[in-house]
């Protein structure tokens, strides 16, 4: 009896706990102080479990009822849109049927002219693109490119044919250029300067190959319509700019240029073609210490050359009798005339103060010497420190760019080609200097040989008598 009381119980609060959590908005709490009370509990939260169910139920029952409707509606209107779909796909393909046999009527009564329009399409298009970057576009505008980009979009489409005027109009075109290219015409037209300053300017053209204005070659920019002065000049041959000006007839020496697809394509390159003082600049650090070590030979060897020139007249002067001041040879004589002693003791002196000589004029000809052995080291090492960053930007851009790594090996070669024109004149400089400097030694030498051997005859005149 007890343990069917404990279970009553416990299943009183179970039922009772679900009662509070479920339908705590609906009932207020209370708490049961007898078992009567108790049960009231336990049958008011059955009563609320079977009203909160029944609740449940109906708006599950009114939400599927509106999702069988919402079904229901999509069902009708996916089979009237397959009904739309499959009338509109009946439709296309008749359509499609229908052209088809339009395309086969009109292929039938152009007959030959169908081929015919297809190659008036590729002309259109051909010229169009000839004439974007013509040199005779300056002259005759843009209004040709106009017309042949509609005439080739509009065969491109196959809805109509060209008209007799517009293959009338293609052929003036294709004339009109066939003319011009065999003749040196004068117009104005825009030109624009280095500045970027727009004028016009009386234009010389010839054939579509080349024009120039003001003594200038020019350059055709299709995105402006305009001509633009060439930012580098062929400075040799801009005379016969000129000179095609003055002239109204007859004949003139003028450079042109044919290369290139429309004509003066070398013209055009010579933009990106480095100067001689920028290719200097390449060199960098190490091109700028061979500059200075040249001056450095140049001042060292013009300094030294007058020197020795100086010292030559003098040393001849002195050698055929006449005074000529302090110089090596008169130095010399002070040493023979200081020494009347014996001839060995003589000999000996003269050629201590030939050492003595010796010295002050090959005084730095060894920095030139030097200069002209190191100016190649440093060549060489430039060398390498460009082909060291050529290799690095391969490294991180790849060889795709052929001009990029070409560029880059002729940046690093350009230490050597300055290392070379500086060693080059230095070693002629140092030869000069040094047989220069031997050419006095030798006189000095002489002379000293003439004193020993004078003095040697009176030594033995002196014993005989």
């Amino acid at each position: 009896m007890k343990n069917l009381f404990i279970k009553i119980l416990l299943g009183a609060i179970l039922s009772f706990s679900s009662f509070a959590l479920v339908g705590q908005e609906d009932a207020p709490q209370s708490q049961a102080l007898t078992l009567d009370e108790l049960l009231e509990l336990v049958k008011a939260g059955k009563f609320a479990e079977n009203e909160e169910a029944t609740k449940r139920e109906n708006r599950f029952n009114k939400e599927k009822n509106r999702q069988q409707t919402l079904l229901a509606n999509a069902k009708a209107e996916r089979t009237k849109l397959e009904a739309i779909a499959t009338s509109l796909e009946a439709t296309f393909e008749a359509n499609d049927a229908k052209l088809n046999l339009l395309e086969d009527q009109l292929k039938t009564r152009l007959g030959s002219l169908y081929e015919t329009f297809g190659h008036l399409q590729g002309v259109a298009s051909d010229t169009e693109d000839y004439f974007k970057t013509a040199i005779t576009s300056g002259q005759f505008g843009k209004d040709r490119e106009v017309f042949l980009k509609d005439l080739a979009k509009k065969m491109g489409e196959g809805v109509s044919v060209a008209t007799i005027e517009e293959i009338e109009q293609l052929w003036y075109e294709l004339s009109r250029e066939l003319v011009a290219s065999g003749s040196v015409e004068r117009f104005e037209a825009t030109v624009i300067d280095n500045d970027g300053e727009s004028s016009i300017e009386d234009v010389v053209r010839i054939g579509n190959f080349n024009a120039v204005a003001e003594g200038q070659y020019l350059t055709y920019l299709s995105k402006r319509g305009a001509y633009e002065t060439l930012p580098k000049q062929p400075g040799r041959y801009l005379d016969g700019t000129y000179d095609i000006f003055d002239e109204d007839s007859g004949f003139v020496q003028f450079a042109v240029d044919p290369t290139g697809p429309q004509g003066g394509a070398l013209l055009v390159n010579l933009i990106s073609l480095p100067s001689f003082f920028e290719q200097i600049q390449y060199g960098r650090i190490t091109g700028y210490t061979i500059i200075l070590l040249f001056f450095i030979a140049i001042g060292v060897f013009g300094w030294r050359f007058y020197a020795l020139f100086t010292i030559n007249g003098d040393v001849k002067k002195q050698a055929a009798g006449e005074s000529a001041g302090d110089n090596p040879l008169s130095r010399i004589f002070s040493v023979a005339d200081q020494n009347k002693t014996d001839t060995e003791t003589l000999e000996l002196k003269l050629a201590e103060q030939i050492l003595i000589e010796r010295a002050e004029i090959d005084q730095y000809i060894w920095v030139v010497r030097l200069i002209a052995v190191i100016s190649p080291l440093l060549g060489l090492f430039g060398t390498i420190i460009g082909m060291i960053n050529t290799f690095q930007a391969i490294t991180l851009f790849g060889t795709g760019d052929p001009k990029t790594m070409a560029g880059g090996i002729s940046e690093a070669l350009v230490t050597t080609m300055l290392g070379l024109m500086c060693a080059i004149p230095a070693t002629f400089m140092a030869a000069a200097l040094s047989n220069y400097s031997k050419g006095i030694l030798a006189i000095l030498e002489e002379q000293s040989t003439g004193m020993v051997a004078v003095r040697a005859e009176e030594t033995n005149s002196g014993e005989t008598l």
